[in-house]
């Protein structure tokens, strides 16, 4: 069987793997799930002729001239043995896009994500996250960086090897992501330390040295981020960060720490006005 939790269209297309058949249709910027649960022969993520990938880049696929514009929702497919993620998009006038501009994705096996950049037309997401506790795909962020371009970060559970492939459907146009579990042992060397309002890409906890890279996303709401190293009670270094503007999608955030203090710190991430530690992230580090 497959269970589908629903937030937009899914697929309809030719010389492709399996469709999937309609399921809920929303529209921007209000989101809804529903699920449902249908006998399925063939699992649609495992049919057709386009390969996996184990690492590195997916996929680059997309045309110069393309319609997409926002990213309507996020439609997630669980079935036995893989799990499909499809993403649909409006254009300018809030109806379904037909073209799509350039996308790739990479799979970053050693934190365990499916980066996938979107073009530079995307401009709004209704979709900022979503939980989808798939036995290989965990969550799925919208993230933006300082320059304003979108991409969507899929997180993987980190205990087993995962291959994907990403490719395009039509008409409307969607994207579709693959996903299945590979054999092998797990090469996650650094999964993202996350927490309800920030999620640390790096550092992972250990050892580290400077400068001290420091680089995740933030929620949609969250206006200032706090950087501290601390050590037990003590406030060692502490510094404040104006994060963009924008409330559609996690705000991208990396920044360099060229020195600091040394020995068994913890580093604490997150908003400037939280008042409780489970809005940001605490790690522990050895610094030189």
């Amino acid at each position: 069987m497959r269970i589908v939790v629903a937030a937009t269209v899914v697929l309809a297309a030719a010389c492709t793997p399996q469709a999937e058949s309609p399921t809920t249709v929303t529209s921007v910027p209000v989101s809804t799930t529903s699920t449902t649960v249908v006998a399925d022969d063939v699992p649609a993520c495992l049919s057709g002729d386009l390969p996996f990938g184990a690492s590195g880049p997916i996929a680059a696929i997309g045309e110069d001239a393309a319609d997409a514009t926002v990213v309507a929702g996020v439609t997630f497919h669980l079935h036995d043995g893989c799990e499909r993620i499809v993403l649909s998009f409006f254009n300018d006038a809030g109806a379904p896009a037909s073209s799509l501009g350039p996308v790739g994705a990479i799979l970053q096996v050693e934190s365990g994500i499916l980066h996938v950049s979107l073009p530079e037309e995307m401009r709004t997401t209704a979709v900022a996250d979503s939980l989808l506790e798939g036995s290989v795909a965990s969550r799925v962020y919208a993230t933006r960086d300082v320059e304003g371009m979108l991409a969507i970060d899929v997180h993987l559970t980190p205990d087993r090897p995962v291959e994907a492939r990403v490719f395009e459907v039509g008409s409307p146009i969607r994207l579709v992501i693959d996903l299945k579990a590979a054999g092998g042992v797990s090469r996650v060397l650094a999964e993202p330390t996350v927490a309800r309002d920030v999620v640390l890409l790096t550092p992972a906890p250990g050892a580290a040295l400077y400068p001290l890279r420091i680089a995740g996303y933030a929620r949609p709401d969250v206006d200032s981020l706090l950087v501290e190293l601390n050590e037990g009670e003590t406030l060692l270094m502490g510094r404040s960060y104006v994060m963009v503007a924008d409330r559609d999608a996690w705000k991208a955030f990396d920044i360099r720490l060229t020195d600091g203090p040394s020995g068994a710190v913890d580093l604490f991430v997150g908003p400037v006005d939280a008042l409780d530690e489970p809005a940001g992230v605490v790690v522990p580090l050895e610094l030189p």
